[in-house]
C-alpha cells in the first residue's frame, strides 16, 4: 500500500491529543546541489542521529531513574510524531534538512523551557547536529494542533512520493507512541 499525506496525517491526528510540544530541528546538511544519493545518505545519517537524540533526550527526562524509559518505554519514552523536510535537491544553499517532532508524554513538571535545553543538549552537544532548533508548548503555538501536524506534511502534499517513499518524509522509525500511561510524572 502507497500511503498519502492524508493517510498520514489521519494517524497523526489520532494522537494529536496527546501532543503538548513541537520542536523544528535544523541539521547541519544542506541539499544545495547535491545528487538524490548523497541527498538520501544525508537524510539517513540526520535521522540515526535523531534517534540517537532522541533517545538521550528520553533518558534526560528522569535523571534519577534514567532506565525507565528502557524498561517501560510504554510508560515512560515519550510520544514522538517525526517528519523530515528538505530531502529533495534546492537551489537555495541555506535551506536545511530538518525535522519537525511533535512530542507527548513528558513529566508534567518540565517547562517548555526544560524540554528546550534537554533536547537541545541532546541534538546540539551530543549528536553534533545545529544549535537551530524551535521549540514551543502546543497550546502557545499561534494556530491549532492540527495546522501544525497539516505543516509538518507539507512536502509530503507537494510530493505524493514523498508520503510513501522508504526515505519520504514521514520518518517512521522515529516515531514512538505509548501504549500506557500517558504524562506519568
Amino acid at each position: 500500500m502507497n500511503y498519502t499525506a492524508n493517510d498520514i496525517a489521519e494517524f497523526f491526528n489520532k494522537h494529536e491529543q496527546s501532543v503538548t510540544h513541537v520542536i523544528v530541528a535544523q541539521t547541519k546538511f544542506r541539499p544545495y546541489r547535491k545528487s538524490a544519493r548523497a541527498i538520501e545518505a544525508m537524510a539517513v545519517h540526520a535521522k540515526k542521529d535523531l534517534r540517537y537524540a532522541l533517545n538521550c533526550f528520553a533518558k534526560q527526562l528522569y535523571p534519577n531513574q534514567s532506565n525507565l524509559v528502557t524498561r517501560k518505554p510504554h510508560q515512560y519514552r515519550p510520544l514522538t510524531l517525526v517528519t523530515i523536510e528538505n530531502i529533495n535537491e534546492t537551489t537555495d544553499e541555506q535551506q536545511t534538512i530538518h525535522f519537525n517532532i511533535s512530542l507527548g508524554n513528558l513529566p508534567n513538571h518540565l517547562c517548555t523551557t526544560m524540554i528546550d535545553i534537554h533536547f537541545r543538549h541532546a541534538w546540539h552537544v551530543k549528536t553534533n547536529q545545529q544549535n537551530d532548533i524551535f521549540t514551543e508548548a502546543v497550546a502557545d503555538y499561534p494556530s491549532s494542533p492540527r495546522k501544525w501536524l497539516s505543516y509538518s506534511l507539507k512536502d509530503a502534499r507537494k510530493d505524493s512520493k514523498q508520503a510513501y517513499s522508504t526515505n519520504g518524509t514521514w520518518d517512521v522509525e522515529n516515531c514512538w507512541i505509548p501504549q500506557a500511561a500517558i504524562n506519568t510524572d
